[in-house]
């Protein structure tokens, strides 16, 4: 009789364990159509109410075809070949100096800081050469 007391404790834990997934399960329900539409919301545009609505654009026709054949200008010169030739070989060898050790390392950020101020102020001139 012992045994059989002692195995009948588990039949309600067992059922309980089973059923609990049922139970939970019939607390949701899933469906496609809930309601809610699926269109996006209004769009809401903020900004002063007395802005006047832009026109329309109107198409402005010439009667001829739009031409490219005019020589196009450039802000500023370019550099010539000759100009960057020569700037690159005084570079070039200004590196191999420092490399070498012909150059102190003084010399070399000096020379490196007047570089700098000439590009500096080659800007600023050529921004003052466009603007007039």
């Amino acid at each position: 009789m012992v045994k059989q007391a002692h195995g009948f404790w588990r039949w309600p834990l067992i059922i309980c364990v089973c059923a609990s997934p049922l139970a939970l399960a019939g607390c949701t329900s899933f469906a496609l159509d809930d309601g809610i539409p699926n269109t996006a919301p209004p769009a809401i545009v903020v900004g002063a109410k007395n802005t006047p609505r832009p026109e329309a654009l109107a198409k402005l026709d010439t009667g001829t075809y739009p031409t490219f054949a005019k020589q196009m200008t450039a802000a500023n010169t370019q550099i010539g070949d000759a100009e960057a030739t020569s700037s690159q070989t005084q570079l070039e060898q200004l590196g191999a100096a420092r490399q070498s050790g012909a150059v102190s390392e003084a010399e070399y950020q000096s020379r490196v800081a007047e570089l700098r101020r000439l590009a500096g102020q080659h800007a600023a001139d050529a921004e003052k050469q466009i603007a007039n």
